[in-house]
């Protein structure tokens, strides 16, 4: 937001400045806020982007968001003039307020050069807006995500589009090969077949999405991030060439797919399963060895190679259990040779001349394991220190709320009146030789002082605490122990004047506050009536914040993965659909031997099930190691044994589901086949 951003003036040269601007931080429901302070020193001068116009004095103009966060926050900074409009805001969600200071003294305390102003439209982004934005993630880091999330599932989904039903297309192209036609003539044929289907999916995808994007702004489901019509619509002059490149990416994929000529080795019949290419398991151990390395690395350098290993790894999964499928089909067959069951020799050797087929099928369920069972892990690594540092906000003292704002001294009694004697202790720093570390004196009524501990007797002299109290409450071991509520140790403690002669950023109030929310309300709009830029804080709350932010951030990986798990459900349908059809056609000449159900469906079950399991398996293991590589890289989170063992189940349970019907179409199919073509 180029637009809102304050433009400086020159050093030297306040007297030239339109206006002042300020941030300050603030919070609402583990959530930052930019407070922007602001006065306008010209008459007729234009108001921030988003504002109708310049906030009077003791006014303030809220983010719809920040207004919606809860219904105190219209009189927390002053009364309400209005709402900021979109073009003041960089998205729908934010939360950031715009204030005109009632106190007409209030800028003589800031001293920040940039808060004298020139006008708006400063290109450099990094040093406006900080507070709300404080968390966000780069846009490289969306990236990966989307990579591992979205875009592997939906390499599957093509994948396993491109290959359903291609025997007739594969048997086309090998009569082509068998005339001498050259391999453009073939790539041409595969084009002539691709290019209607997949332009109508990209056009309709296409209009699908521009018509989205000029008629609605719409909510992701679990973040709740709206995005505006507005947005959408400038990134539609590059829909066309989006839509262009994608259907150019995938005929060419199709292509690629589809034109592969097959090792020539005679006019003699080859056994099936025989110096097959090996190369997907070298690259799943490639994969799988860069995610380890990654997982040992710290920075963005660990976290891009455990990425990059992951999808390799996964992307190579399929292909290797298509090996595995082979592999799995020689035994079968083999064993049911020697025991003379036919079942086991027909399903044998079905699965070792066609593993890819179960590599279809098996795509869309090891990947996507694999895929949820990495959101688990990272979803638990985001939402466990939340729960961490809410944990130490109760128990250490969660009735303490922290104060600070410019020039105390001057503005202490007014504030103080407005909460209550009783509920507030001032710290501010002694006097101290030059060298040394800082002293605080802690300062409040005798009924102030008596919430953080048991009092021997009131000081009225400055004391050390171990002598004032004989033991300490929570909120005492958090003021006097933890020692982060305060800007240094407390050493001293008494019923007396706090010293106004020191460090003013060191000056700083903790409020009693037993009323819990509505308290705090009530704490923040005093604060934000008598005090200068007021900043407040309760024990541990910059761990909670930075830690929901963390957890919020979860959420779109759940948006992106949404979108990889309707892609992966897409790929399992189509997968299964070929493999009823194709099995269906390759036992149909079975019908002169056998043509009862319970035949074809022992057939499907040693075919399909059993070597389904295994993959299922083989894919658990895999899924299990990179969530354990990924709690190692981020040193935390835990992995669900109950998801890997509800993965495997799940896989074999759709491992006898398509047996089943398998089994039924084919046996339905065997009982009306005729050669044909004879």
């Amino acid at each position: 937001m180029t637009a809102r951003n304050p433009v400086p003036v020159a050093e030297g040269a306040a007297g030239t400045a339109i206006a002042r601007w300020w941030e300050r931080p603030d919070s609402v429901n583990e959530r930052a806020v930019s407070v922007i302070y602001v006065h306008p020193l010209q008459a007729q001068v234009a108001p921030p982007p988003g504002l109708s116009a310049w906030p009077k004095p003791g006014q303030a103009y809220l983010s719809p968001a920040l207004l919606d966060e809860t219904p105190e926050m219209g009189a927390r900074y002053g009364k309400l003039a209005g709402t900021v409009a979109p073009d003041g805001l960089a998205d729908a969600s934010e939360l950031i307020a715009y204030v005109n200071p009632a106190r007409a003294d209030f800028f003589n305390e800031v001293f920040e050069p940039t808060s004298n102003i020139r006008g708006f439209g400063n290109p450099d982004r990094r040093m406006f807006f900080v507070a709300s934005h404080q968390f966000d993630r780069g846009l490289a880091e969306l990236d990966l995500l989307v990579l591992i999330m979205a875009a592997l599932p939906c390499a599957a989904l093509i994948m396993v589009a491109v290959r359903s039903r291609a025997e007739t297309r594969d048997r086309r192209l090998a009569l082509l090969d068998a005339l001498g036609a050259p391999t453009t003539t073939r790539a041409l044929v595969v084009v002539g077949e691709a290019w209607a289907p997949i332009g109508l999916g990209v056009v309709v995808a296409g209009l699908l999405l521009g018509t989205v994007a000029r008629i609605s702004s719409p909510t992701l489901p679990f973040t709740g991030y709206q995005v505006w019509s507005a947005d959408l619509q400038t990134a539609l002059p590059q829909l066309p060439l989006v839509v262009l490149a994608v259907f150019v990416a995938l005929v060419l994929f199709t292509v690629l797919a589809s034109i592969r000529r097959p090792a020539r080795k005679g006019s003699r019949p080859a056994g099936a399963g025989r110096g097959k290419a090996r190369w997907p398991l070298w690259v799943f151990l490639l994969g799988f060895l860069v995610t380890a390395w990654g997982s040992q690395e710290r920075g963005a350098g660990g976290r891009i190679a455990f990425v990059a290993g992951a999808v390799l790894t996964l992307a190579a999964l399929p292909h290797s259990a298509g090996q595995l499928a082979r592999l799995i089909g020689r035994r079968v067959a083999g064993r049911g040779q020697k025991a003379g069951d036919p079942v086991r020799i027909v399903a044998g050797r079905w699965l070792q001349a066609r593993p890819a087929t179960l590599a279809r099928l098996s795509a869309a369920l090891v990947v996507g394991l694999g895929i949820v069972t990495l959101g688990q892990v990272l979803t638990t690594q985001f939402a466990g220190p939340v729960e961490a540092a809410r944990e130490r906000y109760q128990a250490s003292g969660a009735e303490l709320v922290q104060v600070r704002s410019r020039n105390i001294p001057a503005t202490a009694p007014a504030f103080v009146g407005a909460v209550g004697p009783n509920r507030v202790l001032r710290y501010s720093p002694e006097s101290q030789p030059s060298q040394g570390e800082p002293r605080i004196r802690l300062t409040g009524t005798c009924e102030a002082l008596a919430h953080l501990g048991e009092l021997r007797e009131c000081p009225a002299t400055p004391q050390n605490p171990e002598r004032v109290f004989s033991s300490l409450s929570a909120a005492g071991v958090q003021v006097f122990r933890a020692q982060d509520l305060t800007s240094a140790p407390v050493t001293s403690v008494c019923h007396c004047a706090a010293p106004e002669n020191g460090d003013k950023v060191m000056y700083g109030f903790l409020v009693i506050n037993r009323d819990g929310d509505t308290g705090l309300s009530g704490i923040e709009e005093a604060a934000y009536a008598h005090l200068i830029g007021p900043m407040t804080a309760l024990p541990g709350q910059g761990w909670v914040l930075g830690s929901a932010a963390q957890a919020a951030q979860i959420r779109w990986m759940l948006d992106i993965a949404l979108l990889g798990l309707v892609a992966l459900a897409a790929a399992g349908a189509l997968g299964a659909a070929g493999i009823f059809l194709e099995q269906a056609k390759a036992l149909g000449p079975l019908s002169a031997y056998r043509i009862d159900q319970a035949f074809y469906r022992r057939i499907a079950l040693w075919n399909l099930a059993l070597p389904l399991s295994a993959v299922g398996a083989i894919g658990v293991l895999v899924a299990a190691a990179l969530g354990g590589l990924l709690i190692n890289l981020g040193k935390g989170g835990w992995m669900s044994t109950t998801l890997l063992a509800v993965g495997l189940g799940t896989v074999a349970l759709a491992g006898l589901s398509v047996a089943w019907v398998c089994g039924r179409v084919a046996g339905k199919q065997a009982a009306v086949w005729r050669p044909q073509g004879d």
